[in-house]
């Protein structure tokens, strides 16, 4: 007999709430990674420009240009 989990199960779900919150931070995580390369290839901008643009720290905004070096 197979097992039925229903949607409103899995949003009573602790782990299934914490699964999803992970899932958007990782998400956004890549969102901001993908904006920091374009702003740097396309408009050729400084870590320190991007930084204030984006609102990032700039020590994050530099590991990600080295990483994709």
């Amino acid at each position: 007999m197979p097992l039925t989990i229903t949607e409103e199960m899995m949003k009573q779900d602790p782990f299934f709430q914490r699964g999803l919150e992970k899932g958007f931070e990782k998400g956004k995580l890549e969102a901001k990674r993908e904006d920091i390369l374009k702003l740097h290839k396309k408009l050729n901008l400084t870590s320190k420009q991007i930084a204030e643009i984006l609102d990032l720290p700039e020590n994050f905004v530099k590991e990600i240009l080295k990483e994709n070096e």
